[in-house]
């Protein structure tokens, strides 16, 4: 076993923790005087928590936008006077540092952020100003640097990003149900093997000679996501994971967009993509109307929650662990400690 697949049996744990946390040490960060918009800032995994805060900020009212502590600075966005939320497991990210300083430099600003571990720049920043009683900082804005029990994850996000989603869910006002299943059902994980095995097994039946005979040589290794604004974190969260962990090229669409010509991909690319749809209830029925007019040589993956948003976010946040791990081992690839190319640490 892997340390990505033992990270994921680390989830009962990863909730236990966070169940046993004050919700107030987040829901502090979101609180607000005014009608100053909403910037959540995360860099790679954390990335797909800032848009979940996104999603949990807009269904509460406020005026929010998530997006990269890079796009951030190099955009016109710190000239706007905005409550910013910093998500960073380590804090020290080089860019969530430069946003950070970045929007600690307009005065008007409100600059929050939450860790999950201790000794990270942002985190010194502020223990070193409540040392000195600094009166000014505080007002500016406030620190929830919490130490994840499960420690460290490895290359890819996982322990750490269902801990932002589940302190997020927990700060603006939720609780898990009781009958929450941290591990998908047997059927959710019989359609992952299966899909495995579609990818493997390309039906030729409608492709011409000459196209099936040039796929016989290949094996699929593209991906369009479709989703919804209930699931388009967990499809942030796929892509990032499925890009790092060189699991699958991946095309993200919201279910209309991808009526604009997206799916002539399928047509003109026949037996090189997959379809995987990233389905809440209340996107059934456009699922279902999408997928049985796809043609039957593209494998299809419906991941499926009973749960509405926000906690449907959650549950396929799970869920798309569990298919990561499935396409990691088709491929033999150990998506935690992954061989590092030389030219890594110089990007």
């Amino acid at each position: 076993m892997g340390l990505f697949e033992h990270k994921i049996r680390q989830f009962p744990q990863v909730i236990e923790w966070v169940n046993s946390l004050d919700a107030a040490l987040v829901s502090r960060l979101f609180a607000t005087d005014g009608d100053r918009p909403k910037l959540l800032l995360g860099a790679g995994g954390s990335f797909s928590a800032a848009a979940y805060a996104e999603l949990l900020s807009v269904d509460h009212g406020y005026v929010a936008r998530a997006m990269t502590p890079y796009f951030y600075v190099n955009s016109g966005f710190p000239k706007i006077a905005s409550d910013i939320i910093l998500i960073s497991a380590s804090g020290s990210n080089g860019y969530i540092v430069k946003a950070f300083d970045a929007a600690w430099q307009l005065p008007e600003n409100h600059v929050n952020a939450i860790t999950l571990h201790k000794d990270g720049y942002v985190q010194r920043f502020f223990e070193q100003n409540q040392q000195n009683k600094d009166d000014a900082i505080s007002q500016r804005g406030c620190l929830t640097s919490l130490v994840i029990q499960t420690g460290k994850d490895g290359f890819l996000a996982t322990a750490t990003v269902l801990a932002f989603y589940l302190l997020l869910y927990r700060g603006f006002g939720y609780e898990l149900p009781p009958e929450f299943k941290v591990r998908p059902d047997q059927d959710c994980l019989d359609r992952i093997d299966e899909f495995i095995r579609q990818l493997k097994h390309v039906p030729k039946e409608e492709m011409n000679p000459e196209e099936a005979f040039m796929d016989k040589f290949e094996e699929i290794d593209s991906f369009i996501i479709l989703y919804s604004p209930s699931t388009y974190p967990v499809a942030l969260d796929l892509e990032s994971k499925f890009s790092q962990g060189a699991l699958g090229n991946t095309q993200l669409s919201d279910y209309r967009n991808f009526a604009h010509g997206r799916f002539n991909w399928l047509t003109q690319r026949k037996g090189q993509t997959a379809l995987v749809t990233l389905e809440a209830p209340s996107d059934v029925a456009m699922a279902d109307e999408i997928v049985s007019r796809i043609p039957t040589f593209v494998p299809t993956l419906r991941l499926t929650t009973s749960y509405d948003a926000p906690l449907a976010s959650i549950d396929l946040l799970i869920k798309d662990h569990y298919l990561c791990s499935a396409l990691a081992a088709r491929w033999g690839l150990d998506l935690s400690n992954p061989v590092a190319p030389t030219y890594e640490k110089k990007i």
